[in-house]
């Protein structure tokens, strides 16, 4: 059922946090919405975010004010829909759509609902204080009945079939785990032809499709519960170039026998500073994940650290020392955010490339 009227703004939604803490705001609730609530401090981009599939199973909280003001750019997503659970924030302001879609019309045609007049600064100070928490919206303040994130979210969110895009000399193929859809964008405007799978797709399927690199895609939830796709990562490993984004990152390292854990309230926005250490440089990345690769548990693994983030020193990426298999806990491809780490998609395709040319 399409929700009617989430434009106006008109009734009153409370959102109760599984600690019995309850805020209000303003919005339209066919029914009672449940997630995980967890907050972005990105300052542009809000229709990335929306329809970033990494979301899938999340009630976002946006620290920006105001959201809503250039409307949506349906053909500049993330993903086939909006997919996380719900957005909060505190000023909705339509003013200057132009000839984009508003913000209000495509969430509701997308049945995800848009709560304004949250008091998103208190909010964010809690969750930063508590961590990331369940959290409930309802027409009047009710405990949340859901205790943690269900474990079918990369189900839910990766494509169902073999998908190819571009039509490029070097072949690159994507587990999709939830691909943001500007890796796709960003490989195939490298002259890539890219190759979809599905994330039930098999090993032995992905290395005879004729592939000469692989990525392991972004997506949702608890890396620690994919055990099927962590085994084929692991199958795949040394025989093609493999390069990991944020969820990617966390399998390659449980398919290395490395561990990840939960963060307090993990990393979302547009401006987390990250070093790369092979060259000692600074970068502004784009981050959207709540696991992180514990690297007391990399010993033995052939693993080492290639990225560390400047704010808490946790691990942002990894080279092994034996596969031909690196990856990065932020996203190259941005969307929302700063280009700085464009470059780990050119060193990737150029290196693809000379693998090719060496396999030929």
């Amino acid at each position: 059922m399409v929700m009617k009227g989430i434009a106006k703004m008109k009734n009153k939604v409370f959102l109760t946090l599984a600690d019995g803490s309850v805020w209000s705001g303003r919005g339209e609730l066919c029914t009672p919405t449940e997630g995980e609530v967890v907050f972005t401090t990105a300052g542009c981009g809000y229709p990335q975010t929306l329809s970033d599939p990494s979301y899938c199973g999340q009630i976002v909280v946006f620290a920006y004010p105001p959201v809503g003001i250039y409307g949506v750019d349906t053909e500049r997503l993330e993903g086939r829909r909006a997919w996380l659970s719900a957005a909060l924030v505190s000023c909705l302001d339509e003013t200057e759509n132009g000839r984009f879609k508003p913000l209000s019309s495509w969430m509701e045609e997308n049945e995800t609902p848009l709560i304004d007049g949250i008091d998103t600064r208190q909010l964010i100070l809690k969750i930063r204080e508590t961590g990331s928490i369940m959290g409930r919206l309802d027409h009047s303040p009710a405990l949340p009945e859901t205790i943690e994130l269900p474990h079918d979210l990369v189900k839910r969110v990766s494509c169902r079939d073999i998908e190819v895009t571009g039509d490029g000399d070097v072949s690159v193929g994507v587990m999709d785990f939830g691909a943001k859809e500007n890796i796709i964008r960003s490989m195939a405007a490298r002259g890539c032809r890219v190759v979809r799978f599905p994330n039930t797709a098999k090993a032995e399927d992905i290395l005879s499709s004729g592939v000469s690199g692989i990525i392991l895609s972004n997506g949702p939830g608890d890396p620690s519960v994919l055990d099927s796709e962590t085994e084929e990562i692991r199958k795949i490993l040394g025989k093609r170039p493999v390069l990991g984004i944020c969820l990617g990152n966390q399998l390659l390292a449980r398919a290395c026998g490395a561990k990840t854990h939960k963060m307090r309230y993990g990393h979302r926005g547009a401006n987390q500073p990250v070093m790369d250490l092979s060259t000692g440089r600074g970068i502004l990345t784009s981050q959207n994940h709540q696991y992180v690769v514990t690297e007391e548990s990399m010993g033995g693994t052939g693993l080492e650290v290639a990225f560390r983030h400047l704010g808490d020193g946790t691990v942002e990426g990894l080279l092994h020392r034996g596969f031909d298999a690196s990856s990065v806990q932020f996203h190259p491809e941005a969307s929302p955010g700063p280009e700085d780490a464009s470059y780990i998609f050119d060193d990737f395709v150029a290196h693809v490339s000379g693998s090719e040319e060496i396999q030929a």
